[in-house]
């Protein structure tokens, strides 16, 4: 038995939209499009639902991207890191430094400030220096001086962290070098301390937004005669040999002192 469509009346010739242009019937309304014209939505074969509006949006979108990429290449961006901190027209005022007092004996430290101002950095510096004992003769046992020269550099325009310890290593107050400079964990955003190769000079220096803070100490012997070599004692007995400093007390010292300055400039 023949089944196929073409046989049995169920094939009713090729798609409609293969045929010629259908001929109105005079009793349907006017099409508005007119005869061929594609409904709404489909006006470049689009899908079903979609509008013109949403291609012009799209376009306005499209374009205001393209001006917002453009305008934040050409312009001026802030690289500026946040300044936390304040300078005072003395830093002697806020570095007073009692950890490194005590431990250089120290009753009174004589001061020295100093203040530069520059449309890109601030800089204030202060030296601290244990004063000298007056002692009648004969000369007195040899003992520690012991100066420190604490300053602040408030970066305003570019980021110093990039450059943040590049100059550990060449010299310090005294032109020695110094060795390897170690991480200071909890103090600012960086902080590296380093010392001299002869246990006579050490650097503390922390990061934090736009300011850079370095403590330098200096220790060196003062009386009994020959200052490397120990001179006789005061009481005419064997001659006295001087101290030394004790690295480890001192870098210590450095650190809590530097919390402490770091507390008083805080905004």
């Amino acid at each position: 038995m023949i089944t196929e469509p073409e046989f049995d009346g169920g094939w009713s010739g090729p798609p409609e939209r293969a045929q010629g242009p259908r001929r109105p019937d005079p009793a349907e309304p006017p099409d508005p499009l007119g005869a061929g014209a594609a409904p709404p939505g489909y006006g470049d074969g689009g899908e079903p639902g979609r509008r013109p509006w949403r291609w012009a949006l799209g376009g306005a979108l499209l374009a205001s991207a393209l001006w917002a990429g453009a305008w934040w290449t050409v312009s001026p961006q802030d690289d500026r890191p946040p300044i936390r901190y304040a300078l005072p027209a003395s830093l002697c005022d806020g570095a007073k430094l009692p950890v490194l007092a005590r431990l250089a004996e120290v009753g009174g430290w004589e001061t020295t400030p100093r203040l530069w101002e520059h449309p890109g950095v601030d800089e204030s510096l202060c030296m601290l220096r244990k004063p000298p004992a007056d002692s009648p003769e004969p000369r007195p046992a040899p003992t520690l001086v012991y100066e420190v020269q604490a300053s602040v550099a408030l970066h305003k325009i570019t980021d110093p962290a990039p450059e943040f310890g590049a100059d550990l290593g060449a010299t310090g107050l005294i032109g020695m070098g110094s060795r390897n400079p170690r991480s200071v964990p909890g103090l600012g955003e960086r902080a590296l301390i380093s010392e001299a190769e002869y246990g006579t000079w050490w650097r503390l220096t922390v990061l934090d937004g736009a300011a850079v803070f370095t403590l330098n100490v200096t220790v060196w012997t003062h009386g009994g005669g020959d200052e490397t070599d120990g001179g006789p004692a005061a009481d005419g007995g064997p001659p006295a040999h001087p101290p030394e400093p004790d690295s480890d007390a001192i870098q210590a010292a450095m650190i809590d002192d530097m919390h402490g300055l770091m507390r008083a400039l805080r905004t």
